[in-house]
């Protein structure tokens, strides 16, 4: 050792030049400098990891010139090329450490021996390294200095959880604040500082890479604006291609990426670029991949630890960066045939469908919604196209994995709403049009429940627009429906009423009968907010009269016959009248026969209240039952006393009592 080392040892210095223009990543620099970064004769060691473009090299050379005056002993860099498809040899970086230290003549080939060396001449020294680009722990531990007084930061693509001690600090994209400041010092004079930049960050993905890759497009062409250069990278299909500037690609980092995975994981990578929206779950992955859940989860996981894919804040949910969204795109054109990847959509199609159906019976059963059997109904024979055998098989499909509850359904709902939005925008621009509306359709329940009604409209609206297009009756009457709920939820009387109208008309001129009963009760319950007892009167009379014809069961008087009317087709559009008398109870003022309503109610036990409540969502005696926890006899035995008390005769009667008292809540 001492012939080796026989020179005196020498303050390496094997940093690379800072980024003059390095910006942001203020927390981070916190966590890595800070006054309680490293305490005094400890070792630190961090890990920074994410994905490649993220500026984990810019972050860890600043962080450590940061640091350097704590440590002047020794400066130590190596770029250990984890992902260049060929690894740095660890014994080669120790030998370039050894010399930077001040070795001379020739040095062991034993790794060990080159390791007890090394740790041997920084033993009671203050040094620093940074070990960039690390493939995996075995190639990182024989390079960690031993000493108390050192400070170790090395950064990779994987998550190098094996690594003891090690304080992980994992980077995504930049905040908007940060990332607007980095293009804005980057272009330099170039920046007058009046410049839109939201719109060509957000192409960017908000991406360090790409935003000093874009900066560089934008200084290399004086007379390009940079709405000129956005309107280069919105086309999807070339914008990896424009984010080149000289020997630095977005597209070369993401294939040193996408080669490092195992071959299984690239498929389901690639596939992933048919899912919409922001965020997924495994199963979403296993149907569009076409393996098991079990088998997307590990992978998702591995491709994780990678960076590959983001685990989001919520458990059980992955994000894909935009950039590499558009990167798994390009591959699934070259690596797998036209007809794969639609049989792929397709099975994602099929289940996101099925489980909309399961989740809105869930939520809310009694709404009237599109027929399950309906594949056209144009204003002319044949003018419009069927459904795809995607959207026909899902109505039929056994619902395996399907929400078990309530809660679970609206759970599912929440996570999954902004991806049926991105979903329905896709059919809308490139897709099967039937998507459009059965999809806002299904969600009626849900954007009732949770008073999303921004999100609502917007759905809705869309599935309108499509409706018209394809001239398509029926689903334009159940986006009237859908608009009109969402209105008077929204305080807009008015304009519910306007849409409940069009639905009639939609209803009468397809031959949905259902759908027009539904708006005849949703119609009457606003007459009432109006104090209008005759209109309110009138539809409820058109809705009993159409409910009788659509089930002749129904019973028209009698109180002894309401063993036969156990059954009541008013179920589908119960629920549409409920809501309006629960939005209107609290806020409407009643009229003279509502109040002789709501004092009759008193007389009424608490059990008959529910059960006439329950009569007025649609529920039939064994619904009733199940929900009260009882027979259907039971039931029937409430039912006559309702009818007793309140001197009425049958269920329609029930609903229009309710209604006019506004107890429905």
């Amino acid at each position: 050792m001492r012939g080796v080392l026989d020179g005196a040892l020498t303050r390496a210095r094997l940093l690379p030049p800072d980024t003059a223009d390095f910006t942001g990543r203020l927390g981070e620099l916190a966590e890595l400098t800070g006054p309680n970064a490293f305490s005094p004769h400890a070792a630190a060691l961090f890990v920074v990891t994410g994905a490649g473009g993220t500026g984990k090299t810019a972050l860890a050379v600043r962080a450590a010139r940061l640091a350097g005056d704590s440590f002047p002993d020794a400066h130590l860099y190596a770029d250990l090329g984890g992902y260049t498809g060929a690894p740095t040899p660890v014994p080669d970086v120790l030998r370039r450490f050894l010399r930077a230290l001040g070795a001379t003549g020739p040095l062991p080939a034993d790794q060990t021996e080159l390791v007890g060396m090394f740790r041997t001449t920084l033993a009671g020294r203050r040094a620093l390294v940074v070990l960039d680009d690390a493939a995996d722990e075995a190639q990182v531990r024989p390079l960690l200095p031993a000493g108390p007084d050192t400070l170790a930061v090395v950064t990779s693509r994987n998550w190098l959880g094996g690594l003891a001690g090690a304080l992980p600090l994992r980077l995504g994209p930049m905040p908007e604040a940060e990332a607007a400041a980095m293009l804005a010092r980057v272009l330099g004079a170039r920046w007058t500082g009046s410049e839109e930049v939201d719109g060509l960050l957000a192409l960017c993905g908000h991406l360090p890479l790409a935003i000093r890759i874009a900066a560089a497009r934008l200084l290399s062409r004086p007379q390009m604006s940079i709405d000129d250069l956005c309107e280069q990278l919105r086309d999807e299909r070339r914008r990896l291609k424009r984010l080149t500037a000289g020997d630095i690609t977005v597209h070369g980092v993401l294939t040193s990426s996408y080669d490092a995975l195992e071959a299984a994981d690239r498929m389901v990578f690639r596939r992933l670029a048919l899912l919409r929206g922001y965020d997924f779950c495994p199963e979403a992955a296993a149907q569009v991949s076409g393996i098991a859940r079990e088998e997307a989860q590990e992978a998702l996981d591995r491709m994780a630890d990678r960076s590959v894919v983001r685990p989001e804040a919520e458990t059980g949910r992955y994000s894909l960066h935009s950039l590499a969204r558009l990167f798994a795109a390009d591959r699934l054109a070259a690596d797998e045939t036209p007809e794969a990847a639609s049989a792929a959509e397709a099975g994602h199609l099929r289940w996101v469908l099925s489980r909309l159906r399961d989740a809105a019976d869930l939520v809310n059963p009694c709404l009237v919604r599109l027929p399950a059997d309906q594949t056209d109904h144009t204003e002319h024979a044949g003018g419009g196209r069927a459904e795809t055998d995607a959207i026909a098989d899902a109505r039929t499909r056994p619902r395996d994995g399907a929400p078990a509850h309530r809660e679970a359904a609206l759970a599912w709902l929440d996570a999954e709403r902004h991806n049926l939005l991105a979903l329905v925008r896709h059919h809308r621009r490139s897709g099967d049009p039937a998507v459009c509306w059965i999809i806002p359709d299904a969600l009626r329940g849900y954007y009732l429940q949770r008073r999303r009604l921004r999100e609502w409209t917007r759905m809705a609206d869309i599935g309108m627009a499509v409706a018209r297009h394809e001239r398509n009756l029926r689903a334009q009457a159940a986006m009237h429906l859908s608009l009109g709920m969402a209105g008077f939820a929204a305080n807009r009387p008015a304009e519910a009423e306007e849409h409940y109208q069009r639905t009639v008309e939609l209803g009468l001129g397809s031959g949905w009968r259902e759908i027009e009963a539904a708006a005849y009760r949703n119609l009457a319950g606003i007459a009432l907010t109006h104090g209008d007892n005759a209109t309110s009167e009138k539809y409820m009379s058109l809705w009993a009269e159409l409910s009788q014809r659509l089930d002749p069961r129904l019973p028209s008087a009698p109180p002894a016959q309401d063993d036969a009317c156990a059954v009541d087709q008013s179920a589908a559009s119960g629920a549409e009248a409920q809501t309006q008398a629960q939005a209107q109870a609290h806020d409407t003022p009643q009229n003279t026969y509502g109040s002789a309503a709501a004092e009759e109610w008193s007389v009424l036990s608490r059990r008959e209240q529910t059960v006439a409540r329950l009569v007025v969502q649609g529920l039939t005696n064994q619904q009733i039952a199940k929900r009260i926890r009882c027979s259907p006899e039971t039931v029937k035995f409430h039912l006559r006393n309702i009818f007793r008390k309140l001197g009425i005769g049958s269920r329609v009667e029930i609903a229009r009592f309710v209604l006019a008292s506004g107890t429905s809540s």
